[in-house]
């Protein structure tokens, strides 16, 4: 190319930044060009001897760019140029602008401690991180003050490659998860059964919301005809979204302890889950009933908690707790993970039937006892109440596995204390030909970081260095944890201590080493922190608003 040219006839006048004007997102800024022909935008931001680059293909007209990925606090020059189809470059003024600093560390913005980050061995990008707090105590005993400061109150932070915070959302709900859609918006859940897509200057762009609930849908959400949207939704390729929607039924007979087999039986509201695809006008097109097709008698530990109680289902026990569900779009099937029967279970969306299932050969009725998968090498890792099942780039599974309880009930096995239940992430490499599952890598646990993610977590196999991105939602270093009962009101339980999480990237060939570790510190051990998910992106380069002139 050749040197920058004067800026006649290209720039219709100077390019300026400005803070972003919604306070939901203020670290972003807004660069505002007006150019008369069209080519490549191009912005470097220099400040302290490091500079950042970005690129963006423009039309001509007036444009309003996002600039994500600056430090806080911090004198940039900017320098932006544009290129023309004829490779000539035509250099603007350069600018100076100040990075708004972060909010000083309270119960509504908690500190990071970076333990380490190694620039070149990790997978390049901006880490999302979905940060929720809980008062410290029991869900079902809290009252509504604590449940209103634990349930309207959410963060999305993005750490750049140094684990710095370069860009944050505040949100008014509990947030379960984060991901960025194929056009660089961002997309998540939330509590109040909504998912919403936002652009990086954190305007709402669509929202959803359960219309056969029995909470009142968000305003503005197109209504889906679902009794729960829950846990985060998967986009599909042909612009639908796969969610999650537990469904109340009666069943007769039923449990009344899922330690004692013997206990008295009587009716209950039993939740189970069904997978629903949406378009994005809100219709339902199709439907998977865990009740059509698994056993409801079949149940495992954490049945009888208070899930659903507060959610607007008292009394309601919580079957299957589906947790994770994504599509597998080599065959066009479905990975449903059941965290309360503590498998994994593919779908065949074409006929409905399952394929396979991950999990341990008890109290699974004969048909399906037939959809195992066998375990193949030494020592292998059973999930047990995990998270979030993903396809990786080499087509394998990864997910989280909470690892909690490791007993099924009504057998006899002991439940696993919380030395026993450190959390991981497991990749495994399933042969549906052969009906095998092993595994081909986990991560290392240690009980003096307390890992015991109880609920939550994250696992992602990342594409370019095939480094593995881990979100330990949960971690109680040096704290005991006496019992994974909540309704156990003698002993003390994991949602009565703080807890610090962890985000940790893993070289795959080195899992003893992270090459990433950051961790979410809860203040004066006042509250319990906890992170969703987990998601690494690129830095956005792409315009959110033209205007043409």
């Amino acid at each position: 190319m050749s040197n920058a040219q004067p800026t006649t006839h290209v720039f219709r006048q100077e390019p300026s930044v400005m803070p972003n004007a919604d306070p939901v997102a203020p670290m972003a800024l807004v660069l505002s060009v007006d150019v008369n022909v069209a080519g490549t935008l191009e912005l470097k931001a220099v400040s302290e001897g490091v500079s950042q680059r970005y690129r963006w293909e423009v039309e001509s007209g007036v444009k309003s760019l996002p600039v994500v990925g600056l430090k806080p606090a911090r004198l940039y020059r900017l320098d932006v140029s544009l290129i023309d189809a004829q490779g000539q470059r035509f250099a603007a003024k350069p600018l100076t602008v100040q990075t708004p600093a972060l909010p000083i560390s309270s119960l509504d913005f908690p500190p990071l401690r970076v333990n380490r980050a190694q620039r070149g061995r990790m997978e390049p990008g901006l880490t999302l991180l979905s940060v929720r707090r809980r008062a410290l105590g029991r869900s079902h005993r809290m009252t509504a003050e604590q449940r209103r400061f634990t349930t309207d109150w959410s963060l999305i932070l993005a750490l750049d490659e140094d684990g710095e915070i370069v860009w944050f959302y505040r949100s008014p709900a509990r947030i379960s998860g984060v991901a960025a859609l194929k056009n660089g918006h961002l997309f998540f859940h939330t509590t109040r059964n909504s998912p919403i897509e936002i652009d990086w200057l954190g305007r709402k762009l669509r929202c959803w919301g359960a219309a056969l609930g029995p909470a009142p849908m968000p305003p503005g959400a197109v209504p889906v005809q679902a009794v729960t949207l829950h846990h985060q939704p998967d986009a599909l390729p042909n612009g639908n979204f796969l969610s999650l929607n537990a469904v109340p039924r009666r069943i007769e007979n039923y449990y009344t302890s899922e330690t004692d087999a013997t206990a008295p039986r009587q009716a209950q509201w039993v939740m189970g889950d069904e997978v629903i695809e949406f378009t994005p006008e809100g219709e339902v097109v199709w439907r998977w009933n865990c009740f059509d097709h698994l056993d409801p008698f079949k149940i495992g530990y954490d049945t009888f908690w208070s899930y659903w109680w507060v959610r607007g289902f008292p009394d309601h026990l919580d079957w299957t707790h589906g947790n994770g569900v994504h599509h597998d779009p080599r065959d066009n099937s479905v990975l449903l993970s059941l965290r309360n029967l503590d498998a994994v279970i593919k779908i065949d969306r074409s006929t409905g039937q399952i394929r396979w299932i991950l999990a341990r050969d008890i109290a699974w009725s004969e048909p399906l006892r037939a959809k195992l998968l066998k375990p193949v090498g030494r020592d292998f890792i059973w999930p047990s109440h995990q998270h979030n099942p993903r396809l990786t780039p080499q087509g394998h599974i990864v997910l989280f596995n909470n690892n909690v309880h490791q007993a099924i009930p009504f057998t006899g096995e002991r439940v696993k204390s919380a030395s026993e239940s450190l959390s991981q992430a497991v990749v495994y490499e399933i042969n549906e030909d052969e009906r095998t599952a092993s595994v081909v890598f986990s991560t290392p646990t240690d009980a003096s970081e307390g890992a015991v993610s109880f609920a939550m977590g994250d696992a992602h196999v990342l594409p370019r260095t095939g480094n593995v991105l881990v979100d330990f939602s949960l971690c109680y270093p040096g704290l005991n944890i006496e019992t994974f009962d909540a309704n156990d009101l003698t002993r003390v339980y994991p949602d009565d201590l703080p807890s610090t999480p962890r985000i940790r990237e893993y070289a795959i060939d080195d899992p003893q080493n992270p090459v990433f570790d950051v961790e979410v510190v809860p203040l004066h051990d006042l509250v319990q922190m906890e992170v969703f998910g987990v998601a690494r992106v690129a830095i956005p380069d792409q315009a959110l608003q033209e205007e043409q002139v």
